[in-house]
């Protein structure tokens, strides 16, 4: 069990890297991303203080079939699989522990691919706020302010799309009422019940 620290961009594993530990993450934020076509990601998740990350199995000879980075300066446990997998077989707690992260890993997912299936940018934009809202959103006059600082770019990594499209929408979104900016990058949901809405009217 090795800890070590990230700083903002820094590569913690990319995909086909080999799959030797799970991660935990102790502070700060990790953004879990897939790559597709050239110089592109889609981003998966981003994940907090307490999240567990990685491939969710203890066989080694698997790789990583997507990639890990900081999103903002963080610490990060390694855990070695074949220790944690002896370690499972002599404390049956650890095995329900497990089995808890793997079924976050697959909600993460599952709530991922949700997000990208609407084509238009307006519901996928709002599904990624909320997204965030839900997983770092932290109570604030008026709304919920999402815990992490968001250039345009990560939001349109996470609803895969370009940056100029992102922006155009979260001028859309202001104008609205949906939303509002606080500082530099910081985003605050003011009508959630709205953004839900917009999230399920999906254009197929």
């Amino acid at each position: 069990m090795v800890e070590r620290r990230f700083e903002v961009g820094q590569a913690i594993y990319v995909r086909g890297n080999p799959n030797r530990h799970l991660y935990f993450v102790i502070d700060g934020v990790i953004k879990s991303y897939k790559d597709y076509g050239e110089h592109k990601e889609a981003i998966v998740t981003l994940l907090e203080k307490g999240n567990v990350f990685g491939e969710p199995t203890l066989r080694l000879e698997d790789v990583h079939s997507d990639s890990a980075e900081a999103a903002a300066a963080c610490r990060v446990t390694l855990v070695g699989k074949e220790a944690l997998a002896q370690h499972v077989q002599r404390d049956p707690r650890c095995a329900l522990a497990l089995i808890v992260a793997y079924t976050q890993w697959v909600q993460r997912n599952a709530r991922a691919m949700e997000r990208l299936i609407p084509r238009d940018i307006r519901p996928r934009l709002a599904a990624s706020l909320l997204e965030l809202a839900d997983r770092l959103g932290e109570p604030t006059e008026g709304g919920v302010a999402i815990g992490v600082r968001l250039i345009h770019q990560t939001l349109a990594d996470m609803a895969v799309s370009s940056r100029v499209g992102v922006s155009k929408e979260m001028a859309h979104f202001r104008r609205e009422g949906l939303i509002e900016t606080r500082g530099k990058g910081r985003i605050v949901l003011l009508d959630k019940l709205s953004l839900e809405e917009i999230a399920r009217n999906q254009v197929v």
